[in-house]
């Protein structure tokens, strides 16, 4: 279950796909309690039951509409939204950084913002000259890069036991940093754990979805934007189909 952003103005779709198959279940317009709300109303007593568990962002307001549809099933927060999520505080520090260098230091952080969220095999040569510069001159970026890349550990285990000492150790790391804006984060990861364990069972993504989200984004930009939400949700609904 996710949201997309279909135009201007903060235009939302409530989006829900097998996790499986990626067969399109639900879209419905805005991205509120009720857009979700739609989806269970169509199911029966013996279709709900059936669920497991459904991947969301742990942001938003998905989570209350199904502890309460399907209490059963276990939430499983996306591993690709946390990371996001991770890249926004160190984007936070970056900005924190610049503001407090010196002029020199400046030019060092300014325009690093997407070569911090890379992962390395993406970077170029230039990037990764550049942004291994950056790196060892900022301590603050140094320790939150470092991270990022440690967080990404915490998806390749398989028993939530193992996965849950590590996100003990990755809090504490966190924590001794000292920078208020990853202590934060961290404390975050803390109460979700739940949700992040669940991974190790489901094995739930949003590669699924956020590969349809590029579909959409796909017919929004071919008809030039959208009118009638109808129309744009059988054009969706028929390229589905076709994929």
């Amino acid at each position: 279950m996710d949201e997309k952003s279909i135009g201007k103005g903060h235009h939302y779709l409530t989006v829900v796909l097998n996790a499986e198959t990626g067969e399109v279940l639900h879209l419905a317009d805005g991205k509120k309690k009720s857009s979700l709300q739609g989806f269970f109303d169509k199911l029966t007593q013996k279709q709900k039951v059936s669920i497991n568990a459904v991947g969301i962002d742990r942001a938003g307001a998905y989570k209350a509409v199904v502890e309460e549809e399907i209490p059963h099933a276990k939430i499983v927060y996306d591993k690709f939204h946390l990371i996001a999520n991770y890249n926004t505080v160190i984007d936070k520090i970056r900005r924190e950084e610049w503001h407090s260098a010196s002029k020199q230091d400046k030019t060092f952080i300014k325009g690093q913002r997407y070569n911090l969220f890379r992962n390395p095999e993406n970077l170029k040569a230039e990037q990764e000259l550049s942004l291994a510069k950056l790196l060892s001159m900022n301590e603050n970026l140094n320790k939150a890069y470092v991270l990022k890349d440690a967080l990404k550990v915490l998806w390749t285990y398989k028993y939530s036991r193992s996965a849950s000492k590590y996100l003990d150790q990755w809090i504490f790391w966190a924590m001794e940093t000292g920078i208020e804006a990853i202590d934060k984060f961290a404390r975050g990861l803390d109460k979700a754990r739940d949700g992040i364990l669940a991974f190790c069972k489901h094995r739930i993504t949003s590669v699924k979805i956020e590969a349809f989200n590029a579909t959409i984004a796909r017919i929004v930009r071919r008809a030039c934007g959208y009118r009638d939400l109808e129309y744009l949700y059988l054009k969706i609904r028929q390229e589905a189909l076709e994929t």
